[in-house]
């Protein structure tokens, strides 16, 4: 018998079929991929809120803290919540450098919630959002090859921190936990609370943007109340932060936090993300 190959014409239609099929299936796995991370991710907020809220429960019906009692008091604007993952802040080691080798899991390391939370959480994964990468920052960047040492893609809302869980105001509203955009050994608290000595509760670093662009210019977000949602970053507003009066903004002015949101959609806008200069009372009971 005679046997007949394929005619090259032939050879090529069938390459050109399927990469017209790859054309039209690849982005659909990619979106695939992407809402699952985004399912996950979510889950993983959620369960950190809830953590926040069993925490609670077991401590008076306070929210886990977030370096109160262990900042620096000898300057108004000194006295801020510190940051867990770098090593030097404000002359003050509160890092994860020398006295911090393993990130916020470290015993030299300040009081943080994640490290606080962890007995509820019982997973270091759940606290990375399957959206970010590990930071390049090697100051900043997880321990590598280490299951003991601290790493989250996620910071807590400053204002939240250390207050009574049954004071809010407002709790389906006001966030305790976000998503940031990348993975780091420090727990942060965002915005960071002032210690004032008058008792004022001014908080800056209203939003930065590494904050809440995982997924589409948005994030997911935690709530006292323990549910959580994915919101745009525009979506978020002063209010949902604790920011009760009117926030001072550097060259912008003043601002209503329950009408203003304190992002705009495009994280990568940087002519107007100088919002660590930002401040306002932050306080999640007094929000009307």
């Amino acid at each position: 018998m005679k046997r007949r190959g394929f005619t090259l014409i032939e050879l090529l239609v069938v390459i050109a079929i399927i990469a017209i099929l790859a054309a039209i299936l690849f982005p659909v796995f990619a979106q695939a991929k992407a809402a699952a991370k985004k399912t996950s991710d979510l889950s993983n907020v959620k369960q950190v809120a809830l953590a926040q809220l069993m925490y609670s429960g077991d401590s008076d019906d306070m929210i886990v803290a977030n370096g109160e009692g262990q900042v620096p008091k000898n300057d108004w604007w000194q006295n801020l919540q510190p940051f867990t993952g770098q090593q030097d802040f404000f002359g003050t080691n509160f890092g994860a450098g020398a006295k911090a080798p393993l990130g916020f899991m470290d015993p030299g390391a300040v009081q943080n919630w994640a490290r606080e939370t962890m007995p509820y959480i019982k997973s270091m994964d759940m606290l990375v959002s399957p959206g970010a990468q590990n930071d390049v920052n090697p100051d900043l960047a997880p321990v590598a090859n280490n299951s003991k040492a601290g790493k989250t893609s996620y910071v807590m809302n400053g204002c939240s921190s250390n207050k009574s869980q049954t004071s809010f105001s407002k709790p389906a509203d006001t966030i305790v936990i976000q998503v940031r955009g990348t993975t780091v050994r420090e727990a942060l608290a965002v915005p960071k609370l002032h210690f004032m000595p008058d008792g004022w509760e001014p908080a800056n670093d209203a939003d930065l943007w590494w904050v809440g662009h995982n997924f589409s210019n948005g994030g997911n977000y935690g709530f006292a109340d323990g549910h959580a949602k994915f919101m745009k970053r525009n979506q978020v507003k002063y209010k949902n932060l604790g920011f009760w009066e009117w926030v001072n903004i550097e060259g912008q002015g003043w601002t209503n936090p329950d009408k203003n949101s304190t992002m705009k959609a495009v994280p990568n806008d940087t002519k107007t993300w100088d919002q660590w200069k930002s401040h306002g009372a932050c306080n999640p009971s007094k929000i009307e």
